[in-house]
């Protein structure tokens, strides 16, 4: 039976059956908990880091912005037209622009040619990076007044710029001192359709601004950080960074002003030592940083993710049988791959041990090692119920349902990611899954790999909830998208919560995690028993969440075990000085989480079905790696407020990523549903123009009509052409139309496909 092509299931062989769908037309998961931890009662954030923007529209600023940057934007909107501009008062620059496209590169927004570009382009057939990168600086420096910035101060960050799109370019520097970037600062340029249409800055000290002195050296600074949590030993604790050089952006406060700084004078900078450590037996991957000018200990924080249940779960799972599925990826030889169906060349006897070609799993239960049968076949088994150490009896003490439930997840997970982000080298990468730990109550990312529990009372085994293990890879990718993890960590449960109703089209995060409905940070869920529900009619509000009506009013002070995990109003707050005004930053996610879930079931045309998804899946995917904090909060006056004009927002990236002709001004294809979704909780920017007009500059194609052919472990999908120049995408996935899809393959030209990469039995 050599060369026989053979699949990995979990039980037995299966048979026939397929169906397809075009189109035409989902860190941690409540907080940390720290059990008698000295190190998460020594945690600490200076109030001079993490500084927050203030936005105001240009226009009623005019009277404080410095009298060149006033000239230059006048003359801005003479030679380019209708433009606006947000200022951050911290700094008096501007925080972020949009407007009628500036041509760049040729493209369908602009009349350019190859031959325009004949001064960057050199020998290059067609612009790359390198020419969208000069561009962008002959910009700064020829916009010198207007940005407050030359050139020769940016570093290009190749992580959060490329090509993201046939149509879509994101330009992205970090702003350096002496050569060190500063963190978050950044100068972007997205560019749509061959034009330029929007830019900014975010977190940007004042110009001529030097980097401070370094009066300490780091043995000082590690000193520093090892007196305060009562000893760091060599040997013993992990030291994973013993002293690095950072420089970062600071709240400058003054208490005369009542924004807490003067106009153009709130942003300060500080040079200082990072110190992250893991202490044995203690949770938590420990990161502090020392002031190198000072010695001042600025901060001492748990850099991972968590998930916690905070009461009310069950032990275990309910007692479901598992679903058989191919083990895709996994390994049957040294550097040999099952492929996406779990098929391989069968040619002799052979193992796998779940050590994936994307994924590998850790069992703290023991090791797995499932063999093939004779008819080439490697049975994992599956089991009717258990928890934590439970197997079908073969394949290794550790061949348990996490361990196979996160294999499987896992692989999907991110084989969806790579459909949209090819070129992404983390999703490329291999994934460690570290299950059946012992602990109590949690799951997490922990900047390296996901991290997931035995049942222990009152939580159940969090690796065996899908939900949960989509949460943690959505925190991964966050880290990894090529622009780190979020400012905030509202933003980051946001992402995390998202990525995961993303993949299961499901508004509760994590179902099956508790034993009744979550308890919604005060606004009870009505139908979840995860540990969120993004959907607010779910709740017993059945109302929008906003910053004013949930997020001052319910949501809670951070943990005293983890007192500065904090979204965007905590951040705010903090950097204000204004600790008591201090949000948990789970409970603030839930402003991003149901805008997003708005747009895709109530706002798209078509609500919640795979044409809504599918546009959700790629403003989402699209925006990754230029997005910052989902939007800004104010938190000084009796009533907080917020908006998404900043740079960063979820609100200009995805708004960036829809339009279709290069020209903000005049709408996007799903501009009026985008607008309501995210105005409904108050994080879209009102004053940008055409924010709530749906405009699209490209008639869409007419709907092809498709054909399903099945073979054996094989399926060929055919449709008829919508018209000359048109390419196609092909989604598939196995877990029915109301799931999110893998995309297959990406802008081609044919109107057929032929996919090899599924299993006989299992319905596509």
């Amino acid at each position: 039976m050599n060369d026989i092509v053979r699949r990995f299931a979990a039980a037995a062989l299966l048979t026939a059956g397929f169906s397809a769908v075009l189109p035409g037309t989902a860190a941690a998961q409540i907080m940390q908990q720290h059990e008698g931890s000295t190190l998460a009662s020594l945690s600490l954030v200076s109030d001079k880091l993490h500084p927050s923007p203030t936005l105001e529209e240009i226009d009623s600023v005019r009277g404080n912005i410095a009298s060149n940057l006033d000239a230059a934007w006048a003359s801005f909107a003479v030679e380019h037209g209708a433009w606006n501009a947000q200022i951050d008062s911290r700094s008096g620059r501007i925080e972020s622009a949009e407007g009628t496209g500036i041509a760049w590169i040729p493209g369908r927004g602009n009349r350019l040619t190859l031959a325009d570009l004949q001064g960057v382009l050199g020998a290059k057939s067609a612009p790359d990076l390198s020419v969208l990168e000069s561009i962008a600086r002959r910009f700064v420096d020829g916009n010198s007044s207007l940005l407050g910035l030359s050139a020769k101060d940016l570093t290009l960050n190749t992580g959060r710029s490329g090509k993201m799109a046939d149509y879509l370019w994101f330009v992205d520097f970090d702003v350096t001192r002496a050569g060190i970037p500063v963190e978050g600062a950044r100068v972007v340029f997205r560019v749509n359709h061959g034009n330029l249409i929007q830019f900014g800055l975010e977190n940007v000290p004042p110009a001529g601004l030097k980097m401070p002195a370094v009066a300490i050296t780091k043995e000082q600074a590690f000193a520093t950080v090892a007196n305060y949590v009562g000893g760091i030993v060599r040997g013993q604790d992990r030291i994973l960074d013993a002293g690095s050089l950072h420089l970062l952006p600071t709240a400058e406060r003054d208490s005369r002003f009542a924004d807490g700084f003067e106009f153009a004078k709130g942003y300060g900078l500080a040079s200082v030592w990072e110190v992250k450590f893991h202490r044995e037996g203690a949770q938590g991957t420990w990161r502090a940083r020392v002031d190198a000018t000072s010695g001042e200990l600025l901060e001492l924080y748990d850099v991972n993710d968590y998930a916690q249940a905070n009461g009310g779960v069950i032990l275990s799972l309910p007692s479901l049988a598992d679903t058989v599925r191919a083990m895709p990826f996994t390994n049957v030889a040294a550097g040999v791959y099952a492929n996406s169906g779990g098929l391989y060349n069968f040619t002799s006897a052979t193992t796998s041990s779940l050590a994936g070609q994307y994924v590998t799993i850790t069992d703290r239960c023991g090791s797995i090692s499932a063999a093939s049968n004779g008819s080439g076949d490697i049975p994992f088994g599956s089991s009717a119920s258990g928890t934590d150490c439970t197997t079908p009896g073969s394949g290794g003490a550790g061949n348990t349902r996490s361990a196979r439930t996160q294999f499987y997840w896992l692989n999907r997970i991110k084989e969806v990611g790579r459909g949209w982000l090819p070129s992404n080298t983390w999703l490329n990468a291999k994934l460690v899954a570290d299950v059946n730990q012992v602990a109590t109550c949690n799951a997490y990312w922990d900047g390296t790999k996901v991290n997931f529990f035995k049942a222990s009372s009152p939580c159940g085994n969090t690796g065996q909830i899908p939900g949960v293990s989509i949460h943690e890879y959505g925190h991964g990718l966050d880290n990894n998208d090529g622009n780190g993890s979020s400012p905030d960590n509202g933003t980051g449960e946001t992402i995390g919560d998202f990525t995961a109703a993303l993949a299961l089209h499901q508004s509760c995060v994590g179902p099956g995690f508790l034993t009744s409905n979550c308890g919604g940070y005060g606004n009870a869920c009505s139908s979840c028993t995860g540990v969120r529900d993004i959907d607010w009619a779910k709740h017993s509000r059945n109302t929008a969440s906003t910053v004013a009506n949930f997020t001052q009013t319910t949501c809670p002070q951070p943990s005293a075990n983890n007192p500065n995990y904090v979204g965007p109003c905590g951040k705010d707050a903090i950097s204000r000085g204004s600790t008591a005004n201090k949000r948990e930053g789970h409970c603030e996610s839930l402003i991003t989480s149901e805008s997003l879930w708005d747009f895709a079931n109530r706002d798209l045309p078509s609500p919640g079905t795979g044409s809504a998804w599918t546009i959700t899946d790629r403003l989402w995917y699209l925006s990754r790696s230029t997005g910052t904090q989902g939007f800004t909060c104010n938190t000084s006056g009796t009533t907080w407020t917020s908006n998404g004009c900043n740079t960063g927002s979820m609100w200009k990236v995805m708004r960036a990523v829809d339009d279709d002709n290069g020209n903000l001004n005049d709408g996007t294809p799903h501009g009026g549903a985008l607008y309501a979704a995210f105005n409904r909780h108050g994080i879209a920017c009102t004053t940008d123009t055409g924010a709530s007009t749906t405009f699209a500059g490209c008639t869409p194609p007419s709907k092809p009509t498709m054909t399903l052919t099945p073979g054996s472990n094989s399926a060929t999908v055919s449709w008829t052409s919508s018209g000359a120049g048109v390419v196609y995408d092909v989604y598939r996935n196995e877990s029915g139309c109301n799931a999110g899809f893998v995309k297959v393959t990406n802008d081609t030209g044919s109107t057929s496909f032929a996919d090899s990469a599924v299993a006989n039995g299992t319905p596509y």
